[in-house]
């Protein structure tokens, strides 16, 4: 999948010779030697620091075997998975993450190893794959095959497959050391002067419509972000200012409460998956689709 060049770098890097590089690759050190000269002259790069004492790497060689390390990892991986589908096999990747913990996926997947007891379930963390929130569709179909979560309408349309599993009501958290001074439900009076964190409007129709509710309600001091981090989540607590979220997410959350609105507004939640899954997330696919429909 990768230049051979590049595996004949990593090599070098790793052993600080040329000798013992190419011994290790079975090679000459001559022709060891002119892949990598080959390799700066195709990338316009100096690699190595050559010198009586033996080789280095530059700055930029660093920078290149950092990089090589991880293109080598995802191809070989990319074969696995490649693989693994003509053989008619293969683990399904389910992405998780703190603010997307599978729920409902569990359910799903029993009945499926009900019929497919030999199908594989691999978990793939979206922080260590280093998945920036804000980018999870980017890695779907790629690193992994499916995640579970709120549907965003308009930003995932025509992205992605989405199963509605559940309407997940909207509230309005709280910082707990707040909590007891509210009403039982969001109003007028607790918007006014409460300092309100909302996702930023054109996401979502359903979320939009809940934007417009609490506008309506008075919520003049709200601030828009284009995405939540548990970060986010820490800092309203801290800085006790309150953030539109929903009920489903109360178990992230402990500092804060979360407050029900009087009208109720929802946003979809279910499973997300590519628009062109795996044999093996297809079936999954199949498996909630028909879990639905049995009620």
């Amino acid at each position: 999948m990768y230049s051979r060049h590049l595996e004949s770098f990593v090599e070098t890097a790793n052993a600080g010779s040329f000798t013992k590089a190419a011994h290790a690759l079975y090679i000459a050190p001559s022709s060891l030697i002119q892949q990598i000269n080959l390799l700066e002259q195709r990338l316009d790069i100096v690699l190595f620091e050559r010198g009586r004492r033996g080789i280095a790497l530059t700055e930029a060689g660093r920078s290149l075997y950092r990089d090589a390390l991880e293109i080598m990892r995802r191809s070989d991986e990319a074969v696995a998975r490649a693989r693994a589908i003509h053989a008619g096999g293969g683990p399904i990747r389910v992405a998780t993450s703190l603010l997307m913990k599978c729920r409902m996926l569990p359910g799903v997947w029993s009945h499926m190893i009900e019929s497919e007891p030999e199908t594989r379930i691999d978990i793939i963390s979206l922080e260590s794959a280093g998945i920036e929130p804000g980018n999870y569709l980017r890695g779907l179909g790629v690193s992994y095959d499916v995640m579970e979560g709120v549907f965003m309408s308009e930003l995932y349309q025509d992205r992605c497959t989405f199963i509605e599993m559940a309407r997940a009501p909207l509230c309005v958290a709280v910082p707990r050391s707040l909590a007891s001074e509210m009403p039982q439900v969001v109003d007028a009076a607790m918007l006014h002067d409460l300092d309100l964190v909302m996702m930023q409007r054109g996401i979502s129709a359903d979320y939009d419509a809940a934007h417009a509710y609490l506008a309506g309600l008075g919520a003049n001091r709200a601030s828009e972000v284009p995405f939540y981090t548990m970060e986010l989540f820490a800092d309203c607590e801290l800085n006790k200012r309150a953030i539109v979220t929903i009920e489903l997410w109360e178990d992230i959350h402990p500092g804060l409460v979360c407050i029900p609105l009087a009208e109720s507004h929802t946003m979809p939640y279910g499973l997300i998956f590519s628009r062109h899954p795996s044999p093996q997330a297809a079936r999954l696919c199949r498996t909630a689709q028909r879990m639905l429909r049995q009620g």
